[in-house]
């Protein structure tokens, strides 16, 4: 079990997707699979304040022999590696196929975990289901990087569609990516910004 990370309780700080995080260690858990690491936080603003966790079993936790990884973040889903005896030793890295919704049902990363952990391979069948709270977990991320680039939170309508209204003042700015660079957007949101 992971203990809460800094901040209130249900929301804490800098961590949108950390009910995410606790709902899959509770999965592998339930399972008998534990990760021995859990790491959660978010890339900079480099890589679009983007969320992401890494889970971790070493080879004494593992059949095979080295350690197996998972990794996942927010907008690209779930990896995983084959590691050596060592975890900074990659043998393989690769998309998980079989997870077919970057936020996936918890019980669903547990399986393809599971058959990662035991065998070193993955299950034969797809998985379509994605969690129940990733509307949220999307909605608290995308909130956490407006308030990162000093903009309100959306609102959210009843229909539960994003509102293009904002509840405090912000600023508005084009990147016609065609012609601009990746290098000028960071650098027309950094001065728009005041960064």
């Amino acid at each position: 079990m992971l203990l809460d990370p800094p901040g209130p309780r249900g929301a804490p700080q800098g961590m949108p997707h950390w009910p995410y995080v606790q709902a899959v260690d509770d999965a592998l858990t339930m399972r008998g699979i534990p990760p021995g690491t859990v790491r959660a936080s978010h890339h900079g603003l480099e890589r679009g304040l983007t969320t992401y966790m890494t889970l971790a079993w070493d080879v004494s936790r593992t059949s095979g022999h080295g350690g197996i990884r998972l990794d996942w973040e927010e907008r690209q889903g779930w990896y995983y590696a084959l590691l050596g005896l060592s975890l900074g030793d990659v043998v393989l890295y690769s998309v998980i196929p079989v997870l077919r919704t970057p936020i996936a049902s918890p019980e669903e990363v547990a399986d393809v975990a599971e058959e990662l952990v035991h065998h070193r391979s993955l299950p034969d069948h797809e998985f379509r289901r994605e969690w129940d709270g990733a509307r949220d977990v999307r909605a608290a991320a995308d909130d956490f990087r407006r308030r990162r680039l000093g903009l309100g939170p959306l609102q959210l309508r009843e229909d539960g569609a994003d509102s293009a209204k904002e509840s405090g003042p912000g600023v508005q700015l084009t990147i016609d990516t065609r012609a601009d660079t990746y290098e000028r957007a960071v650098v027309a949101l950094r001065a728009a910004y005041g960064r």
